[in-house]
């Protein structure tokens, strides 16, 4: 503030400017000055505008404080000791301006995509083409170095298509990899698809049939998983899935399926000591689920008169007249209901119902 303000009486008085000019003058004539009322006297000014006039002073670098006494400071010097300031005022700004670009440019390029990284762990590709899908599944046959699990639940392939899929097997375990692989247990009752299921056991592959798996899928190498987008329509569309995440989870499925699922020799063999083959018990269990007839047939890929073919075989056991009465004679037959029994962990048996 300059020039001269009016005080409450309406007479002049100097601003903060003069009263720091005529404070810093007296400074000057006494070379300095110790208590708050020798610097009123000396500059002719009350207390209140020595404080701001000293406010100003030290404002510009014109004064300063040695040993209690308020001396004066030559203008050059308050010049110089103000620029110095600037500049290393500018030098911190200079600082603070690459340390902030470093900042950014770390986490910009290094943690943001460690970020984008984790959060595309899941990875999912559509693929509608057929031939695409083809080149897909042999692309990641040819790259798999560990396993490859498999589930088929059905309907087959031509007879073409189960032998190239054979050689390719067969190559892919020459490399080392491991193969297993689940199929309906029906299988067995075709003569064509009874000797592929042998060709492929006498070829390396672990094989295990079930009386029903939910989908296609195949696992490579615990990256990749290939599924159908519609299971009830499973050539029209494949997803390829990526990603730990889900990969963890679709083989943590698939080793749930393994294990009630029955080996290839155990389920050739036929009926166990109930008299009952497995393809019967699993028929039996599924209407111990409450499925109908077709419902069966439909999970297990069988005809629907096969069903009723086991159903009328337990019930001619049990010597019921209807499926309730059976389902009650049942639960009075340990030795029967010992054979119905799904596969405990340690080791498989006759699948579960669903």
């Amino acid at each position: 503030m300059t020039g001269l303000s009016l005080d409450s009486e309406g007479r002049s008085m100097p601003g903060d400017e003069e009263v720091a000019l005529a404070i810093y003058q007296a400074l000057r004539a006494q070379g300095g000055i110790s208590s708050e009322e020798e610097l009123c006297k000396a500059a002719g000014v009350d207390a209140d505008q020595a404080r701001r006039g000293r406010g100003r002073l030290h404002e510009l670098g014109l004064v300063q404080v040695v040993d209690g006494v308020l001396e004066p400071v030559e203008p050059d010097t308050a010049l110089v000791r103000t620029m110095d300031a600037y500049h290393a005022n500018a030098a911190e700004q200079v600082r603070n301006a690459t340390a902030l670009q470093q900042l950014t440019q770390s986490l910009m390029t290094l943690y943001r995509p460690a970020v984008a990284r984790d959060a595309s762990q899941v990875e999912v590709e559509y693929i509608i083409d057929r031939r695409r899908k083809d080149r897909t599944i042999v692309a990641l046959e040819t790259t798999t170095q560990r396993s490859v699990d498999a589930m088929h639940p059905g309907p087959m392939p031509t007879a073409q298509v189960l032998e190239t899929s054979l050689e390719r097997d067969v190559e892919t375990m020459e490399r080392g990899v491991r193969l297993r692989a689940i199929y309906p247990l029906a299988l067995l009752q075709s003569p064509r698809y009874s000797g592929y299921l042998q060709e492929l056991h006498d070829a390396g592959v672990e094989v295990r049939l079930l009386d029903h798996a939910p989908l296609d899928m195949i696992i490579h190498d615990q990256a990749a998983v290939c599924l159908p987008a519609d299971p009830d329509h499973p050539g029209t569309a494949m997803l390829v899935v990526r990603g730990v995440a889900l990969i963890r989870a679709y083989s943590a499925f698939y080793d749930d399926f393994w294990l009630r699922a029955v080996p290839y020799t155990t389920a050739q063999n036929g009926s166990g000591a109930s008299g009952l083959t497995l393809q019967e018990r699993a028929v039996i269990r599924l209407m111990a689920g409450g499925l109908s007839d077709d419902q069966i047939a439909r999970k297990m890929g069988v005809h629907r008169r096969t069903v009723q073919r086991a159903v009328a075989k337990l019930m001619e056991r049990l010597d019921a007249s209807s499926r309730f009465e059976a389902g009650l004679k049942l639960g009075q037959d340990p030795e029967l209901v010992k054979a119905l029994r799904p596969a405990s962990a340690g080791g498989p048996s006759v699948p579960a119902p669903p």
